[in-house]
């Protein structure tokens, strides 16, 4: 039986979670999955004090404590954000929260295997990966080498997912790569928890692994959907449901195909 999942992106520090959660765990069919980026709220979106930010901690450990209670039914993925506190600020230290670093390193270091890179499922013959900003290709090949990644017995989310738990530092490191849109200097290809949507563009499904589903760049209005991947990163759930089919959680309207800007072509 195809299963339903909920997506919920990238958390910053927000609840919007908690409710569409808690309907969807009566629902003996339905997953959940987290897209990362649990901490470094944005200071425009709250009434920025220590309260805050304390109050963001919490969030995350309410998440954390929901993992341990549903673990076969809630995937927790790593961010940007995350990185910085669970592998070093050398992968991200956009917005950092220093007063409660140590604390939050505690927290990834003691349920480090509660955690994933990516997560992947086959819906209606579709393969679906999760992750928090998309698998390209161009990076794995970078990391582990083309003629590796040929092989048969090659599977990049187990291979992610493996460094992650095995604190294989010369990948993890690997995850500081950002790509050209996220500032001057980046690589070609961005890591799974760096890369933007506009560097999807141009990806073709050869260069790619999958149908990915990620938060990361966040959006205004709609989300960004190609032929590729689904940027849903919106303060807002979604539901990829037992057809495949991407729907707003709200509303239970479809996501549409997103038209690629001519000048963009």
């Amino acid at each position: 039986m195809n299963m339903k999942w909920l997506i919920i992106p990238d958390v910053h520090g927000r609840e919007f979670w908690k409710k569409p959660v808690i309907d969807v765990l009566s629902d003996t069919s339905a997953n959940i999955v987290f897209l990362g980026d649990y901490h470094d709220p944005y200071p425009q979106e709250f009434n920025y004090d220590e309260d805050c930010v304390s109050r963001s901690v919490d969030n995350f450990q309410e998440i954390i404590d929901l993992k341990k209670q549903f673990s076969d039914r809630v995937t927790l993925l790593i961010g940007n954000h995350d990185c910085g506190y669970a592998i070093g600020d050398n992968i991200c230290s956009s917005r950092m929260d220093r007063r409660h670093r140590r604390q939050l390193e505690k927290m990834f270091d003691e349920n480090r295997e509660f955690f994933h890179l990516t997560k992947e499922t086959y819906i209606a013959d579709r393969h679906i990966i999760f992750s928090h900003a998309g698998i390209l290709k161009g990076w794995v090949e970078k990391v582990w080498g083309a003629e590796e990644c040929g092989e048969p017995t090659f599977n990049v989310v187990d291979q992610l997912n493996q460094a992650w738990w095995e604190n294989q530092y010369g990948v993890l490191n690997a995850l500081g790569d950002y790509d050209r849109y996220r500032g001057w200097g980046g690589y070609e290809y961005g890591s799974p928890v760096w890369s933007d949507i506009r560097s999807w563009i141009r990806i073709t499904p050869e260069e790619t692994y999958g149908y990915n589903i990620v938060g990361h760049t966040q959006l205004d209005n709609v989300p960004v959907v190609f032929d590729t991947i689904a940027d849903v990163d919106l303060r807002k759930a979604f539901l990829l449901d037992d057809q495949g089919r991407l729907c707003d959680y709200d509303s239970g309207e479809e996501v549409k195909k997103t038209e690629i800007p001519s000048d963009e072509v």
